[in-house]
């Protein structure tokens, strides 16, 4: 951990960036000096295997106040931000991007914001989605309503480009879980929360790694993490079944007493695959949540560090 206090850490996460970290890195590091905001950064490579790490090491040589960390293997970046709060000490923390889709000239009024409106946190929230595909913002609304709905955080009102007092990461650092998702921990803690809504850039390297299939699984992990309404919806679809069990029981049974023929093969045949598909997917909720209890009572550490540039 750095023993020195900054007013401001700078938090990046990098995962084979080897390609872009370098320039990108620069025009961020360039704008905050000439807003002249008084910080540090941290670089976090996430097991890279491209020469992300090499690049991050020449720039830790070329620029003044840049550290490193280097993961044993890729962790994912929830894992990542944990560890950047971790190693860094400072009376404010801002967590951002590396691909410049976080705009560092808007860190200084994120700062002024924060000052101004005496929060704990200001989210750097995005006005429009740019340019993306049709499939990736239906996908995006949907993630949010499903996190809504299910695990009550909403998390329109938040982003991955956030600025934090001292006063948050504090309480962040008490929470030992490994399977986290950091916008929801950040959420969950509390304290003023205050919006800094931006127009995003066209992105100048490449194209976001975030799937519509990444991001379902970044909901059903947030939603695991954070509440256990699943399963309550397990009990609450048994009971519908159980009434209609009882009403097909009970018209089975009046054909047969009244000397009707029970037909309907197929429908029964039907109804079998329909709550066998039911009990295995409940199965199924019921084995994700038993598989984060396993992960917990392990205690392994939530990452490994591998190199350290100081």
């Amino acid at each position: 951990m750095s023993g020195t206090t900054n007013a401001l850490a700078i938090i990046i996460p990098v995962y084979n960036e080897g390609k872009a970290i370098k320039k990108n890195f620069t025009e961020i590091y360039h704008i905050v000096q000439e807003d002249k905001i008084p910080c540090r950064f941290l670089l976090i490579d996430d097991g890279s295997k491209d020469n992300t790490w090499q690049e991050i090491g020449d720039l830790s040589e070329s620029f003044e106040g840049v550290e490193a960390l280097r993961f044993a293997r890729n962790f994912g970046k929830e894992v990542a931000l944990c560890a950047g709060i971790d190693y860094m000490e400072a009376d404010r923390y801002l967590i951002m991007d590396s691909d410049l889709q976080h705009p560092p000239r808007f860190i200084k009024p994120m700062l002024e914001l924060m000052d101004r409106e005496q929060a704990d946190i200001v989210n750097g929230i995005k006005k429009s989605r740019g340019r993306e595909s049709l499939l990736y913002k239906a996908a995006a609304k949907s993630f949010y309503n499903l996190l809504k709905s299910s695990a009550g955080l909403d998390m329109q009102s938040s982003s991955d480009f956030k600025l934090m007092s001292r006063k948050v990461v504090d309480n962040l650092r008490r929470f030992t879980e490994r399977n986290i998702f950091f916008r929801g921990l950040v959420d969950w803690v509390g304290f003023k929360n205050v919006a800094f809504y931006f127009e995003v850039d066209e992105r100048a390297n490449g194209t976001s790694r975030f799937s519509a299939l990444g991001l379902f699984k970044l909901a059903f992990n947030a939603i695991l993490s954070y509440t256990s309404k699943p399963l309550f919806l397990t009990v609450f679809a048994g009971l519908i079944f159980l009434i209609f069990a009882v009403i097909l029981g009970i018209q089975t049974l009046y054909n047969y007493f009244s000397g009707r023929a029970v037909s309907g093969f197929s429908t029964v045949i039907l109804l079998l695959l329909f709550i066998g598909s039911f009990i295995m997917l409940s199965i199924g909720i019921i084995g994700a949540y038993i598989s984060r209890i396993f992960d917990e009572v392990k205690g392994r550490p939530r990452y490994i560090v591998s190199e350290h540039i100081k």
